[in-house]
């Protein structure tokens, strides 16, 4: 009696000196955080531990078996401590001469994982003990059974059976087999020895193991166990465990920690609804690779992607590797956007008054600047001026640098400087006539956005990355709806657009790509100087992507024009990301009128003009004079009726 009262009284001494409780701590279990797309798909869990809660209706029936089984078969029958289980463990481990079985119940088990460390001392096991004796009092055993599951370890940095389930079979816990279920429930007992990924043959061996105390539970015929054994199984992980696309869930994620704090969007079960599309960002990364996997590894490029409607951003790849580099470019990646800046000084132009048949000379021109240097304006390529006039829907097409820059001279730097900005630019763009060229920064993002203006009648749509935020219980945190402003009026943007859709045509610097895209599409070219940054962007009714291809030091040259390496990247994706989309032209507004006209001299064409295009003009602004310089003596006659009755 007296040993008795001093190994109590030691007992408490221990327990109160370790700031013991008499109260179960509060169940706060870590939950992982969900992205998940616009189709309600996991793009990518955020986590510290890879968790996901699950009830018991929602885990297959052989993996609650199984576990039952192998890990405490009375569980179901004890109140918390097993002292058969207990004392088999024991007689087990003397025989092996080292820890084979630990004994501990379901229960106990869950209050460890719960409320203690993974220290083997007397003090935690003390604790473990009166905590297993709360668990089973305070809850019926389903709940605990549900905890035990959706608390244990399974390595590889999965914590639950359903974290369990992806990371292995790439699916839910509800759907796993019997096969599947023995394996999984074999990890726990030494998950760095019974990795399936790193010893397979280690985990299907204990995975026979299991299954042969689920038949001596009578839980399956020993048939079932042999076709369990005989079943092959894939090892794969889900896609929201590696993530599909990086660069974008690294961007969400920078934004919810900064509001939310780093402890509620690792550990607080938040599910973020976003508008990214899976099967696009699948598309954007298949144009990306196949135009970039040749290509020097030091090369990057960047491509985005948005709704042209409601702004959402459907795909982005901010690099080529995310595990080498997290730099998104983008979205922070200021670069000059070469002539694919030029839409934006052409819809001024639109506005100021100018059509699509107004012409501009590419000749020897020069600019006096304030600092007493001189600007001359050359063209691309080994042709520095065509000596010729263009009209603005040609200059556009061919990405007359010359015209373009005169055109900035027309209609002012500072103008048109203050009419840029207001396509969403956050970086300083210069008023400067070099402007015409691109040569302020911007990001992809920003591109792929302010052209939604032109794709949408007018309507530009910032870009929203987050629809919906949830925290753990349902309750909305947040809410985002498309956000549109007019920029300009439909009719000028039906006029860029019938403008950019030219680039794609033949004599346009990307008519290679039209039969790429397949559908209506508009789009522009762009490359700096000294072949420095490649551009692309575009767009259809429906989606406005922009692609860039550079180095990240910018001493180091692409040396191929934005057609060549960034439009294929581009034109791809666009194909690829559009399929499950009906085929849209633009709609054209009431109050335009296209029509013929000649490309030499901007007038209405004739039968004898050797170079026609079609043009989009405001009703009364349309040329209303033939050409007269290819007028043959047939287009002299009036339009009347002959008579050549005999």
């Amino acid at each position: 009696m007296r040993k008795i009262t001093l190994w109590l009284v030691m007992v408490l001494s221990v327990v109160l000196s370790a700031g013991f409780t008499w109260k179960l701590p509060e169940l706060n279990v870590p939950q992982m955080s969900i992205i998940y797309d616009i189709n309600g798909r996991e793009v990518k869990g955020i986590y510290q531990q890879n968790r996901i809660s699950v009830g018991l209706n929602q885990v297959s029936p052989y993996l609650i078996d199984a576990f039952i089984a192998v890990e405490d078969k009375n569980f179901y029958r004890h109140h918390g401590i097993d002292l058969g289980g207990v004392l088999r463990a024991l007689l087990v481990d003397l025989r092996e001469l080292r820890v084979v079985e630990g004994g501990s119940t379901i229960t106990q088990q869950t209050a460890k994982n719960l409320f203690l460390t993974q220290e083997r001392t007397l003090t935690r096991k003390i604790k473990e003990l009166y905590y297993t004796f709360l668990l089973e009092k305070q809850y019926t055993k389903d709940e605990i059974l549900e905890m035990y599951l959706n608390t244990i370890y399974f390595g590889n940095g999965a914590y639950g059976v359903e974290a369990a389930a992806r990371t292995y079979f790439a699916k839910s816990a509800s759907d796993l087999t019997l096969a599947e279920s023995a394996l999984l429930a074999g990890i726990p007992a030494r998950p760095s020895r019974f990795n399936p990924f790193v010893n397979p043959e280690a985990a299907k061996s204990r995975q026979s193991v299991v299954l042969e105390r689920m038949v001596e539970e009578g839980k399956i015929s020993e048939e079932e166990a042999k076709r369990a054994l005989r079943q092959p199984l894939q090892y794969r992980r889900a896609r929201f465990i590696k993530g599909d696309a990086p660069y974008f869930a690294d961007m969400v994620i920078d934004y919810l920690v900064k509001k939310y704090g780093a402890r509620m969007v690792y550990q607080g079960g938040l599910k973020i609804y976003t508008g990214l599309d899976l099967d696009m960002q699948e598309a954007a990364q298949e144009a990306y690779d196949d135009t970039m996997k040749d290509k020097d590894k030091d090369l990057q490029a960047a491509l985005v992607a948005v709704d042209a409607r409601s702004g959402y951003i459907k795909a982005m790849i901010g690099g080529r590797d995310f595990a080498q580099s997290q730099f998104n470019r983008a979205i922070n990646a200021y670069r000059q956007p070469g002539s694919a800046f030029k839409p934006f000084l052409y819809s001024l132009a639109i506005e100021e008054g100018y059509t699509a048949a107004s012409t501009f000379t590419c000749d020897w021109v020069e600019f006096p600047q304030p600092d007493g240097t001189v600007y001359r304006p050359t063209d691309y390529g080994d042709q520095p001026y065509h000596y010729r006039d263009f009209t603005l829907k040609e200059a556009i097409m061919v990405s007359d640098n010359v015209v373009s820059v005169k055109l900035n001279n027309s209609v002012g730097p500072k103008r048109f400087a203050e009419w840029a900005k207001k396509f969403g630019f956050s970086g300083k763009i210069r008023p400067v006539l070099s402007l015409a060229l691109g040569t302020s920064e911007v990001t992809p993002l920003e591109m792929a956005s302010a052209l939604t203006a032109f794709a949408n009648g007018g309507v530009r749509a910032e870009p929203v990355a987050i629809i919906k935020v949830l925290d753990r219980n349902g309750q909305v945190l947040e809410e985002h709806h498309p956000r549109q402003s007019r920029l300009v009026s439909p009719e000028n943007a039906y006029i860029i657009t019938d403008m950019l859709e030219g680039v794609l045509e033949p004599g346009g610097t990307a008519s290679h790509l039209k039969s790429l895209v397949g559908r209506p599409a508009a789009g522009k070219t762009g490359t700096t100087q000294e072949y420095r940054d490649a551009w692309f962007v575009g767009y259809t009714p429906q989606l406005s992507c922009a692609v860039w291809v550079g180095y990240d030091t910018q001493t180091r040259t692409v040396d191929l024009p934005g057609g060549r390496i960034a439009g294929p990247i581009w034109a791809n994706f666009m194909r690829k990301a559009s399929e499950k989309l009906p085929v849209e032209y633009f709609p054209v507004p009431d109050d335009i009128i296209n029509i013929n006209i000649c490309m030499d001299t901007g007038l209405v064409a004739t039968e004898s003009c050797p170079r026609v295009m079609k043009a989009a003009f405001v009703k009364g602004t349309e040329p209303n004079e033939m050409c007269y310089v290819h007028q043959s003596w047939w287009d002299l006659i009036p339009n009347t009726a002959i008579d050549f009755e005999p």
